[in-house]
């Protein structure tokens, strides 16, 4: 029998790690299937991401984002044979990339979104996390477009420990493109210190990324992400690391320093902007404290629960006031109990990949 082809499409570091990984390592169960990943243009990328999926089970095939531009605007397909049979599943980036790629390919097209809604004529249906988005698509989709599945990242994690806390170890998380390690390492450095006068038994970890490694500090242990469960805490910076974090149940402070904006990059028209000399870095701080205001909170779990679970940390940061905040919370055994226990319901159960290949599987 010839194999059925399923295509992901994604980009960044962290829908590799936290969407892709679990969706490929569950349709790898089925043996009839044969999973690609295509790996569209992304600003934010790492530059490590196809070296990345070579830890993803079951991915056979990756099209590289330079393959996919040459295919979709110079019609230069990559050197595949594709399936007779198929489908394309949309895992994060732009959508208008997986509705192109199901066109080329005449296969049906599906889509895992929290965020935003685009092409709701090209998609066949629409995976969503929780009941929270369902309700804010529901109003502008068809609702027989929309099913809850549950949430990808809960799935990511479902097989790592969850938190076992040692007494007074903090772990940092610089983050997984060399722009974010660059710029919180000095922070985290100054930081660390701070702590250590306040509690001299303190012991720090860096938080390590697949993708771009972070930058030793002296008196801190490196470690990988998945031995962060000794942590009584953890410093990190958003993204999809706080929904990681959360649904291993591990109290965080969250941090969105704005102190040097311009070395954020920017999508499409803006980065080009943001590049211009003097004007570019007011240009930047400009867009930076306007997303700041606008955004009620930064991290996912807060997000999804719609309240300040775990404390984030914004604008211009005065290190000394990211210290006292954990040395703070080191003191309340208590609250952070209650956190990780608000971080986990926040977050979910695990089974969105099953429900989702389950869907897939029987729409071919």
């Amino acid at each position: 029998m010839t194999p059925q082809d399923i295509v992901l499409v994604a980009n960044s570091p962290g829908e590799l790690s936290a969407l892709v990984k679990p969706v490929a390592e569950e349709f790898s169960k089925h043996k009839d299937k044969r999973i690609i990943l295509v790996l569209t243009p992304c600003q934010y990328t790492s530059g490590k991401e196809e070296e990345f999926t070579k830890n993803i089970k079951g991915i056979e095939l990756v099209v590289t984002a330079a393959q996919y531009k040459s295919w979709a605007f110079l019609n230069r397909k990559p050197n595949v044979q594709f399936s007779r049979k198929g489908a394309v599943l949309f895992l994060g980036g732009d959508l208008a990339h997986a509705m192109l790629m199901a066109r080329k390919l005449k296969y049906p097209a599906y889509a895992y979104i929290d965020e935003r809604i685009a092409w709701k004529k090209f998609y066949r249906k629409f995976f969503v996390p929780d009941q929270l988005t369902y309700d804010k698509f529901a109003g502008n989709t068809p609702v027989e477009k929309l099913k809850i599945v549950g949430n990808l990242m809960v799935d990511s994690v479902s097989e790592l420990k969850k938190w076992s806390p040692a007494e007074n170890v903090v772990t940092f998380m610089p983050g997984s493109r060399r722009w974010e390690i660059d710029y919180m390492t000095p922070l985290y450095k100054e930081i660390m210190t701070l702590i250590r006068k306040e509690v001299p038994s303190c012991q720090f970890q860096v938080a390590s990324s697949p993708f771009v490694k972070a930058v030793p500090i002296e008196g801190a242990a490196t470690i990988d992400f998945k031995d962060i469960d000794n942590s009584a805490l953890i410093v990190t910076i958003p993204g999809t690391n706080t929904a990681k974090i959360a649904a291993r149940g591990i109290p965080m402070v969250v941090v969105f320093p704005l102190n040097h904006p311009e070395v954020i990059p920017m999508e499409g028209l803006g980065d080009l902007i943001g590049k211009l000399p003097v004007v570019g870095r007011i240009f930047k701080q400009w867009v930076a404290e306007t997303v700041n205001r606008q955004t009620k909170y930064f991290t996912l779990p807060n997000q999804k629960a719609d309240k300040e679970i775990a404390p984030e940390i914004r604008g211009i940061i005065d290190p000394l006031g990211v210290a006292m905040k954990v040395v703070e919370l080191l003191k309340q055994q208590d609250r952070r109990r209650e956190m990780s226990a608000e971080l986990i319901a926040a977050m979910g159960e695990p089974g969105a990949a099953k429900k989702i290949v389950e869907e897939i599987d029987a729409g071919i």
